[in-house]
C-alpha cells in the first residue's frame, strides 16, 4: 500500500496531541489526589500510635525525649516509603557498611522535595537532621522536628553548631545532611559545603556516604505531579576523618567525598 494513505487526516495531528495531553494531565491529577488522600489517611493511623510509642519508648528504652522523637520521625519515613508500594519501589544497597552501634554523620544527595522521607531508609533510626529555615516554617511538621531537636542551620552560630555535635556525639546520636545545601532543579550534583565535614573532624565521627537515585523522577520541581518510580539508596563505605591530615581537614574531606560522588554518578 502507498505510504500516503498512512498520514493522519489534515489538521488532527496537534489536535489529538493536545487531547491527549489534557487527558494525561487529568488522570495524574486524579491518581495524585488519590494517593496523597491516602498518605493523609495511614499518617493519621500512625500518629493515633504515637502516645503509646513514647510510653514504651521512655519505659524499656533508655534515652530522653528527643531521642524518641527522633527515632519516631524516622520509623514515620520508613512508613510512608514502604506503605507506598508498588507506587514507589526501593533498594538499599551496602547495609553491610553500617555499624549499628556507631555514630556517623550521614551525607545524602538531594534532587527531590520529599528526599527527606527517602533517607529514612538509611537504616539508622536516631539521626538528627540538619534543615534550612523554611522547613522550620512548614506548621504541619514543625512540632516535630522541634521535639526531634533538629537543627535549623541558617539560625544557629557556629560556635552553638559546635556545641550541638559534641553534645549528640556523646549520645549515639548521627547527623544527617544534605552537603549540596539545597536540592538541585538539574538532577546534576552541586558543589558541596564544608559543614558536614567540620561535624565530622570536630567530633571524629565517620562520614557515611548514601547516594540516592530514582528520587528526582517522582518528584522534585514538577511537584504537585508526583510519578511512579523505584528509589535505589548506594550506601557507601564510611570515611574517617584520619584519612586526612591537617591543615584543612575538613575541606580535604569534603573535596575526597564530592569527587567519589561526582564519580559514581557519572558526572
Amino acid at each position: 500500500m502507498p505510504l500516503q494513505y498512512y498520514r493522519p487526516y489534515k489538521g488532527t495531528g496537534i489536535g489529538f496531541i493536545i487531547l491527549t495531553t489534557i487527558m494525561e494531565r487529568f488522570f495524574r491529577t486524579i491518581l495524585n489526589f488519590i494517593y496523597l488522600t491516602y498518605l493523609g489517611f495511614i499518617t493519621l493511623l500512625y500518629e493515633l500510635a504515637l502516645p503509646f510509642f513514647l510510653l514504651f519508648f521512655l519505659l524499656f528504652r533508655k534515652g530522653k525525649l528527643d531521642d524518641a522523637f527522633r527515632i519516631h520521625n524516622w520509623a514515620y519515613g520508613n512508613y510512608l516509603v514502604k506503605m507506598s508500594w508498588p507506587y514507589i519501589r526501593y533498594e538499599i544497597k551496602g547495609k553491610e557498611h553500617i555499624d549499628k552501634k556507631a555514630s556517623y554523620v550521614i551525607i545524602l544527595n538531594h534532587r527531590s522535595s520529599f528526599d527527606i522521607f527517602f533517607s529514612s531508609l538509611v537504616p539508622i533510626p536516631n539521626q538528627l537532621v540538619i534543615v534550612r529555615d523554611w522547613v522550620y516554617r512548614i506548621k504541619l511538621v514543625r512540632w516535630a522536628m522541634k521535639l526531634a531537636n533538629y537543627m535549623n542551620i541558617d539560625q544557629t552560630s557556629m560556635s552553638a553548631f559546635h556545641q550541638t555535635g559534641q553534645k549528640y556525639a556523646g549520645r549515639n546520636v548521627s547527623f544527617q545532611f544534605y552537603p549540596e545545601g539545597h536540592r538541585s532543579r538539574t538532577g546534576k550534583l552541586l558543589r558541596f559545603r564544608t559543614g558536614a565535614f567540620f561535624m565530622a573532624t570536630q567530633n571524629n565521627l565517620p562520614v557515611l556516604p548514601v547516594i540516592m537515585t530514582g528520587t528526582e523522577h517522582f518528584g522534585s520541581y514538577t511537584f504537585p505531579w508526583l510519578y511512579p518510580t523505584k528509589i535505589t539508596l548506594h550506601i557507601l563505605p564510611p570515611v574517617l576523618p584520619e584519612e586526612f591530615e591537617e591543615p584543612f581537614k575538613a575541606q580535604k574531606m569534603r573535596r575526597h567525598l564530592e569527587k567519589t560522588y561526582r564519580e559514581f554518578l557519572g558526572e
